[in-house]
């Protein structure tokens, strides 16, 4: 598990510095854009962010299986096979996008952004022809090639968005910068690919499986589908029965938690890189216990997160959002108790397996019950009602996964998942939360105050945990193994 730890800390560490990016470039565009200008960005970033995740089809997902599932010789057929899967996805998405830009900003009300989006199709395309060169990466034990990708795209995305910005180009040239990185992105990638992968092509045409490839990836896609459909859904009720004010305070209830993205989103990446040849050896105790360690470390990070989110929602939502939000909080504190389900990697195992319909299936039956649940708990209980709907449909999901995994894997609840030491991590986030909270009002700024308890609340946590034994010696040798990366002098 080790070896794993380490894999999954690369691409902790890339989504790190993703998020990070992520989270305060909106603060730099909404000071040098109009908010007209920024809504037309996040219109644009709207039809990208749909697009790629439903066009590529599913295809980079597959590609952790077939690389374990495939002969070496038939790889260089897979890396071919694939790049032309995802390029037709590319080409297909950016014709629809070009020649529907007129219609799709009609239904906005935003007559300028159809000929921004027939020039933003051309990024869209070339985003989708290379989704697929970073699973290749991790699936041949190249983390660190790919955090360095990952990272070397994030600083050329900020310089072509910031330089056209600080060049008075505005939308336009935010436009064209992210044309270009596209464009960069694309050759980077498939250089990698096709020249210093190590892989030969020669005969790489002669034993095509494009069929079996598209039935693993196409549930894969119709997922995102369900998702997008049963997520709009949801919000759309809401937006429909209420003002706009009203919808706003719900808006903001549903702040994203980048938990999921950062840490089991990584974690789940190793595994649907690592678990395939285990499981074509038939070795599924080893993928159960693989399972639950990682769920295992991933609590020490997710619930003492759970925790503190819940104990301090009232600061967290007031600070970032003003006090005109308090109602938010009520409903930030439901949404948040999805959080402690990102802790479990549920709906890799399925992939791992190769039964992507499972997934198909658990997800179509998600968003049913989503949008009647949506519907009728509004009625019943009014605002609240979408929210409760969403937590429940979650939780429903997870049900559905871990009832497929402990068949997949054929093993017991116990041995799939550590429930004990995990209710034991819950109980010492509680334990620092009472410390923490004696912080608040200490100082005269509520962010002080917010950083202060935040500061006594990570240091509670790991005294509590390292006295109760739920930070082990294994988990105290992998943090100072990672501290020893970044600050080598506090590993002696």
């Amino acid at each position: 598990m080790k070896s794993l730890s380490d894999k999954a800390g690369f691409l902790i560490l890339a989504n790190l510095i993703k998020y990070s990016v992520g989270f305060t470039m909106p603060m730099v565009l909404v000071r040098v854009l109009s908010q007209t200008d920024y809504g037309t960005y996040q219109q644009l970033i709207l039809v990208s962010t749909a697009a790629v995740g439903i066009m590529t089809l599913g295809v980079p997902t597959s590609v952790y299986y077939f690389y374990h599932h495939v002969p070496a010789e038939q790889r260089s057929t897979l890396i071919v096979q694939t790049s032309l899967l995802v390029a037709a996805g590319g080409i297909l998405t950016a014709a629809a996008v070009f020649f529907g830009a007129g219609t799709i900003a009609a239904s906005v009300g935003n007559p300028p952004l159809a000929g921004l989006l027939r020039v933003y199709a051309v990024s869209i395309a070339f985003t989708i022809a290379s989704e697929h060169s970073i699973a290749f990466m991790i699936s041949q034990n190249r983390f660190r090639l790919a955090v360095l990708f990952e990272t070397g795209e994030i600083l050329v995305r900020l310089i072509l968005l910031l330089v056209p910005l600080w060049l008075g180009y505005g939308v336009p040239g935010v436009v064209g910068g992210l044309v270009l990185l596209a464009l960069l992105r694309w050759a980077g990638r498939n250089a990698y690919l096709f020249f210093r992968s190590g892989v030969r092509f020669a005969g790489w045409s002669k034993s095509l499986f494009v069929r079996e490839q598209l039935t693993y990836s196409l549930p894969v896609a119709l997922v995102s589908v369900s998702a997008l459909v049963g997520s709009t859904f949801n919000k759309g009720i809401i937006a429909a029965s209420f003002s706009p004010a009203q919808y706003a305070i719900y808006a903001v209830g549903n702040f994203p938690i980048p938990l999921s993205t950062i840490f089991q989103a990584s974690v789940a990446d190793v595994l649907r890189s690592s678990l395939p040849p285990l499981v074509r050896e038939g070795n599924l105790a080893e993928v159960a216990r693989i399972v639950r360690e990682a769920s295992r470390k991933l609590s020490l990070i997710v619930l003492p997160s759970f925790v503190f989110l819940y104990g301090f929602s009232e600061q967290l939502i007031t600070l970032l959002f003003t006090a005109r939000y308090r109602e938010s909080v009520d409903i930030f504190r439901i949404f948040i108790l999805t959080v402690p389900l990102d802790m479990l990697i549920l709906s890799a195992i399925p992939q791992v397996f190769g039964r992507t319909r499972l997934n198909f299936y658990i997800n179509i039956s998600t968003m049913v019950l989503l949008v009647v649940l949506s519907y009728v708990l509004l009625k019943a209980i009014g605002f609240y009602g979408a929210i409760v709907a969403a937590v429940a449909s979650q939780y429903y999901s997870s049900m559905l996964f871990v009832v497929v995994a402990l068949k997949l894997t054929r093993t017991t609840l116990p041995r799939l998942f550590a429930w004990a030491h995990m209710l034991r991590v819950l109980l010492c986030g509680g334990g620092a939360l009472l410390v923490a909270r004696m912080m608040i009002g200490l100082t005269p700024s509520s962010l002080l105050d917010l950083l202060l308890a935040g500061v006594v609340y990570s240091l509670a946590f790991l005294l509590l945990a390292v006295v109760t034994g739920v930070l082990t010696p294994q988990d105290r040798t992998l943090v100072r193994r990672w501290v020893a990366k970044f600050l080598p002098s506090a590993a002696v």
